[in-house]
């Protein structure tokens, strides 16, 4: 059984005549023809009486074409429920933590208001995790911060860069200094984030390739414990600017004046290339993007 079959069937009741559904529809009469009578084979009865030059649904027909009505309208119905306008699914997404602090709930807030019925799910992680995540389709894409993305498999939008600060209590000697260089941070203590954050990586390179040994790094996972962590003298750190600018106007900390060469840091938002992006995932898409107007590069 075809939905052509069943579209041909309705067509003809509603029309009155095979002539008329054929023109309706763009059929020549005998493909209309042929609908009946396949369909009549297959469901084993007739479906319209021939009386001279009219037709007539047989008992048969008249009760079979009742269904017929309800599959067409369910399949106009399923079509309608994924196509580009519909609201619905749900869209996994990989976040890092500074995003999700910072810039996610506010976006969240907008496209709940925009598509309350698509359910989100957030997972975090680092790039690495995100790249393996997407390669198996465990999440549909992921928001990121980093330089350059290492995976050619991966499309990549930048959204905006992502100024980086170092950061230090307010009365560390440091935040003393007119300027501060590399070689400031020989005798230092070191707040770090996770490994495979990009801009612990960032600060890892430039001390390994300046020769520059701090006196310790301490491994802290949580970037808000970092902050709390500087704030009591025990270190300093290198955390997005976005993300210590109330403490830095509050006095609370200190933004160091660095003199180095930039990070070079982007919030990115990555999928994979083969990924099919759903409407749910294409309506998140338009709507981030409206949210940040730096020119974007993709891969």
């Amino acid at each position: 059984m075809e939905i052509r079959q069943l579209q041909t069937l309705i067509a003809i009741k509603n029309e009155g005549s095979f002539a008329q559904a054929a023109q309706h529809l763009g059929y020549t009469q005998p493909t209309l023809t042929a609908h009946i009578q396949s369909l009549e084979r297959e469901l084993k009865i007739k479906l319209f009486d021939r009386l001279g030059h009219s037709i007539r649904l047989t008992r048969a027909g008249e009760h079979f074409i009742s269904y017929a009505e309800r599959i067409l309208k369910l399949v106009d119905e399923a079509v309608d429920s994924v196509s580009e306008k519909a609201a619905y699914g749900k869209i996994i997404i990989g976040a890092s933590e500074t995003f999700s602090v910072v810039r996610l709930p506010a976006l969240l807030k907008d496209f709940r208001r925009e598509h309350p019925s698509i359910e989100i799910e957030l997972k975090f992680g680092d790039i690495a995790k995100f790249y393996t995540d997407l390669k198996n389709n465990v999440i549909d894409m992921s928001v990121i911060l980093t330089d350059k993305v290492p995976y050619s498999t991966l499309s990549t939008e930048i959204l905006c860069p992502e100024p980086m600060s170092f950061i230090a209590a307010v009365d560390h000697p440091l935040a003393q200094q007119a300027t501060i260089d590399i070689c400031d941070f020989s005798a230092e203590d070191f707040i770090v984030t996770q490994e495979g954050c990009a801009y612990r990586t960032f600060i890892e390179t430039l001390l390994d390739d300046n020769d520059i040994k701090p006196r310790s790094f301490m491994k802290v996972k949580n970037i808000e414990a970092i902050k709390q962590f500087v704030i009591s003298g025990l270190g300093i750190a290198i955390l997005p600017k976005i993300y210590v600018e109330k403490e830095v106007s509050a006095n609370l900390l200190a933004e160091l004046p660095w003199n180095g060469r930039d990070f070079g840091m982007y919030t990115q938002i990555v999928y994979h290339k083969d990924k099919w992006l759903t409407p749910a995932m294409l309506s998140f898409l338009k709507l981030i993007r409206s949210k940040f107007d730096f020119p974007r590069s993709q891969q």
